[in-house]
Protein backbone atom coordinates (compact mmCIF):
# COMPACT_ATOMS: atom_id res chain seq x y z
CA UNK A 1 0.00 0.00 0.00
CA UNK A 2 1.23 3.42 -0.89
CA UNK A 3 2.00 5.43 2.28
CA UNK A 4 0.96 8.64 0.58
CA UNK A 5 -2.45 7.22 -0.31
CA UNK A 6 -3.11 6.13 3.28
CA UNK A 7 -2.13 9.59 4.53
CA UNK A 8 -4.61 11.24 2.18
CA UNK A 9 -7.48 9.06 3.43
CA UNK A 10 -6.94 10.05 7.05
CA UNK A 11 -9.18 12.84 8.22
CA UNK A 12 -7.21 16.00 8.84
CA UNK A 13 -6.46 16.79 12.45
CA UNK A 14 -7.46 20.12 13.81
CA UNK A 15 -5.41 22.02 16.33
CA UNK A 16 -6.46 21.79 19.94
CA UNK A 17 -7.16 25.20 21.47
CA UNK A 18 -4.90 26.20 24.31
CA UNK A 19 -6.51 25.80 27.70
CA UNK A 20 -7.93 29.03 29.10
CA UNK A 21 -8.15 28.05 32.76
CA UNK A 22 -6.07 25.97 35.14
CA UNK A 23 -8.85 23.35 35.24
CA UNK A 24 -8.74 23.07 31.44
CA UNK A 25 -4.96 22.67 31.60
CA UNK A 26 -5.28 19.88 34.21
CA UNK A 27 -7.96 18.19 32.13
CA UNK A 28 -5.75 18.32 29.01
CA UNK A 29 -2.78 17.05 30.98
CA UNK A 30 -4.86 14.14 32.39
CA UNK A 31 -6.04 13.30 28.87
CA UNK A 32 -2.48 13.34 27.54
CA UNK A 33 -1.24 11.24 30.48
CA UNK A 34 -4.01 8.67 29.86
CA UNK A 35 -3.11 8.61 26.19
CA UNK A 36 0.57 8.15 27.02
CA UNK A 37 -0.23 5.27 29.42
CA UNK A 38 -2.40 3.60 26.77
CA UNK A 39 0.36 3.93 24.18
CA UNK A 40 2.92 2.56 26.66
CA UNK A 41 0.66 -0.43 27.42
CA UNK A 42 0.19 -1.05 23.70
CA UNK A 43 3.95 -0.84 23.13
CA UNK A 44 4.65 -3.31 25.96
CA UNK A 45 2.00 -5.66 24.60
CA UNK A 46 3.62 -5.58 21.17
CA UNK A 47 7.05 -6.14 22.72
CA UNK A 48 5.76 -9.23 24.58
CA UNK A 49 4.11 -10.50 21.43
CA UNK A 50 7.30 -10.06 19.41
CA UNK A 51 9.40 -11.75 22.09
CA UNK A 52 7.01 -14.69 22.20
CA UNK A 53 7.08 -14.98 18.41
CA UNK A 54 10.88 -14.90 18.38
CA UNK A 55 11.05 -17.65 21.02
CA UNK A 56 8.65 -19.76 18.95
CA UNK A 57 10.74 -19.18 15.84
CA UNK A 58 13.90 -20.20 17.70
CA UNK A 59 12.18 -23.43 18.73
CA UNK A 60 11.07 -24.12 15.17
CA UNK A 61 14.54 -23.39 13.90
CA UNK A 62 15.95 -25.97 16.31
CA UNK A 63 13.40 -28.56 15.19
CA UNK A 64 14.19 -27.85 11.55
CA UNK A 65 17.92 -28.25 12.22
CA UNK A 66 17.27 -31.61 13.92
CA UNK A 67 15.17 -32.81 10.98
CA UNK A 68 17.83 -31.76 8.49
CA UNK A 69 20.45 -33.62 10.53
CA UNK A 70 18.22 -36.72 10.44
CA UNK A 71 18.08 -36.52 6.64
CA UNK A 72 21.87 -36.47 6.45
CA UNK A 73 22.44 -39.25 8.99
CA UNK A 74 23.62 -42.49 7.35
CA UNK A 75 22.15 -44.46 10.27
CA UNK A 76 18.67 -42.98 9.80
CA UNK A 77 15.80 -45.48 9.41
CA UNK A 78 14.90 -44.19 5.97
CA UNK A 79 18.44 -44.93 4.75
CA UNK A 80 18.18 -48.54 5.95
CA UNK A 81 14.73 -48.89 4.35
CA UNK A 82 16.07 -47.54 1.08
CA UNK A 83 19.03 -49.93 1.19
CA UNK A 84 16.72 -52.90 1.90
CA UNK A 85 14.43 -51.89 -0.94
CA UNK A 86 17.41 -51.64 -3.26
CA UNK A 87 18.57 -55.12 -2.18
CA UNK A 88 15.08 -56.58 -2.72
CA UNK A 89 14.85 -55.01 -6.17
CA UNK A 90 18.31 -56.35 -7.05
CA UNK A 91 17.31 -59.89 -6.01
CA UNK A 92 13.96 -59.68 -7.81
CA UNK A 93 15.54 -58.42 -11.02
CA UNK A 94 18.29 -61.02 -10.82
CA UNK A 95 15.73 -63.82 -10.45
CA UNK A 96 13.73 -62.39 -13.34
CA UNK A 97 16.72 -62.11 -15.66
CA UNK A 98 18.93 -65.05 -14.60
CA UNK A 99 16.36 -67.41 -13.12
CA UNK A 100 16.07 -69.24 -9.81
CA UNK A 101 18.78 -71.80 -10.56
CA UNK A 102 21.15 -69.33 -12.20
CA UNK A 103 21.18 -71.58 -15.26
CA UNK A 104 20.28 -68.89 -17.68
CA UNK A 105 17.66 -66.42 -18.60
CA UNK A 106 14.16 -67.25 -17.49
CA UNK A 107 12.74 -65.02 -20.20
CA UNK A 108 13.63 -65.32 -23.79
CA UNK A 109 15.60 -62.53 -25.37
CA UNK A 110 15.56 -62.34 -29.15
CA UNK A 111 18.91 -61.88 -30.77
CA UNK A 112 19.18 -59.20 -33.33
CA UNK A 113 20.77 -60.09 -36.61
Amino acid sequence: MNPTASATRRPPTRPVPLPKTRADAHELRALLDDNLRALQALYESHQRSLAQTMRAMDGLRGELRAELRAFGDARAPWVHALAETRALLYVALRELIVGDDEAGLSIGIQRQV
